[in-house]
């Protein structure tokens, strides 16, 4: 794939469903030089080095240059708007960076349907451009910003609990509700925009080990 080819993942599932473990698994597979992580929840910490700041992030891209790079952003803003802003400063800096895997953890902290910060919806339009990969995670999905899922090139979804969420990913991927609702721990369905193709599977759970 070029870097002219839009990557919008969307990744979504209830708490505890494995949205997580297929999003770092998917990190080793793809093995980026260039990785930073919107790291909500502080769990990427064997995929990435937590920078304290967000000009040791700037920093840190800067003599990075072209080069490789693995940083996450744990958010310490205390009030919504100031984690939006915090949000906002880290797309600023990874859209002028580029040439990155950008991983935006729980997406409904910092956008709602109809707003998103400035710098967040450019890179979800143009972010192509600058050959950035998106992967944006959500519990929430009818609650997150709509430019985000409408623009996305593959829709991952994990088990979810309440239906107002459930009906939305149904209606976005255009798959039968039911199939949202049959959904147990550890299974996903996701729709690749580029092929069209649903498909179905199951992640491996911590300390799995397959029988001989």
């Amino acid at each position: 794939m070029s870097s002219n080819d839009a990557r919008i993942w969307a990744v979504i599932g209830a708490s505890g469903t494995g949205k997580g473990l297929w999003v770092k698994g998917k990190i080793k597979t793809l093995k980026p030089a260039r990785l930073v992580v919107w790291d909500a929840m502080d769990e990427y910490q064997d995929h990435a080095k937590a920078v304290d700041t967000l000009e040791g992030m700037r920093t840190a891209m800067i003599r990075a240059g072209s080069g490789p790079l693995k940083v996450r952003y744990v958010p310490k803003a205390p009030g919504e708007k100031a984690m939006r802003r915090e949000f906002e400063a880290v797309c600023e800096l990874v859209y002028a960076w580029g040439g990155v895997v950008f991983v935006a953890e729980e997406l409904a902290q910092v956008t709602t349907p109809g707003w998103a910060p400035g710098a967040w919806r450019k890179m979800t339009t143009s972010g192509r451009h600058k050959g950035i990969h998106i992967i944006g995670c959500t519990q929430s999905p009818a609650l997150v910003d709509k430019t985000f899922l409408g623009n996305c090139t593959l829709v991952h979804v994990c088990a979810l609990r309440e239906d107002p969420h459930r009906l939305y990913v149904s209606r976005s991927i255009d798959v039968p509700i039911s199939d949202i609702k049959a959904l147990q721990k550890f299974e996903w369905i996701e729709r690749d925009y580029a092929t069209g193709a649903v498909t179905k599977g199951k992640v491996k759970p911590p300390g799995f080990k397959k029988q001989r």
